[in-house]
């Protein structure tokens, strides 16, 4: 019997639309062994998701996923890590996340768009847990755009007319934190992180020197020369292989729970297995 996981998704303690509960219910039922739950910069879903898991005799990992300061989308993502220091910086970083959402609301309604928090923040979720892609999908709904990817490439995305920049730990300092409490440290995503293969080699040899553990050579979204291109650097800088779906829910219709290299793959439970080894 394959033993298949998944180590990146979200629920609606991000911008994922399960609630930790149902996240770990759907893991059940497509027949995962493992499942881990590393929302954005946030852990409070964690008990309720764990809780559930546990009822329900599947592998809950205590996950979450920190943006990091970078030129562009960096993100890490962090497996296991607790304790006093991890928590009180996660508070910091999700309140920075709020502090922004405010900004950007207020600029967005500067420039003459009638979106409000009340637009943005669905039941069970705060102003320090939702993100960008809840403002995409208020700017198409009213229609002050015609796509997704229109509101984020001319309204909020990195170069957007109402982007704000948050606090963010470094790199290193996140793969630091997240090795003092205890966890693995993961390059989530990395071919969306460069635009060329010598450029991911040079970030993933920067995180290789602060420690990374993993990188998520498998991934729902990649191309296969993607994939062929991430574990090619992951073998030449003595990277664990790690994968993920990044799943959200009916945020991203397209992405099944478990699912990856364009939906025709799965992550073996060797790779949890081997990551388990790295744990401080």
């Amino acid at each position: 019997m394959i033993k298949s996981i998944d180590l990146h998704a979200h629920s609606l303690c991000s911008d994922g639309t399960l609630t930790p509960s149902e996240l770990a219910r759907h893991a059940y039922d497509v027949g995962l062994s493992a499942i881990a739950l590393t929302d954005h910069d946030n852990i409070s879903g964690l008990p309720e998701f764990l809780a559930e898991c546990e009822k329900l005799g599947i592998e809950g990992i205590p996950g979450i996923e920190i943006s990091v300061e970078y030129k562009r989308q960096l993100h890490i993502v962090g497996l296991y890590a607790d304790g006093g220091e991890f928590r009180k910086t996660v508070l910091r970083l999700g309140s920075a996340r709020g502090e922004r959402n405010i900004k950007m609301l207020d600029r967005i309604r500067s420039g003459g768009f009638d979106i409000t928090e009340a637009d943005l923040i669905p039941e069970g979720a705060t102003i320090n847990t939702v993100g960008r892609m809840h403002m995409v999908k208020a700017f198409v709904k009213k229609g002050y755009a015609k796509t997704e990817a229109e509101a984020f490439e001319k309204y909020i995305g990195d170069d957007g007319e109402f982007f704000v920049k948050k606090f963010s730990l470094t790199p290193e300092d996140s793969i630091e934190l997240i090795h003092r409490s205890g966890g693995i440290a993961i390059f989530a995503h990395p071919a969306q992180a460069a635009d060329t293969e010598e450029e991911l080699f040079g970030l993933s040899k920067r995180l290789k020197a602060a420690g990374i553990d993993g990188m998520e050579c498998l991934y729902s979204r990649y191309t296969p020369a993607e994939t062929e291109m991430c574990f090619k650097i992951a073998r030449e800088l003595d990277i664990l292989p790690s994968g993920g779906s990044d799943f959200h829910g009916e945020n991203k219709p397209d992405v099944r729970l478990g699912a990856v290299s364009g939906g025709d793959g799965y992550i073996p439970y060797e790779y949890l297995e081997r990551l388990k080894g790295k744990r401080s």
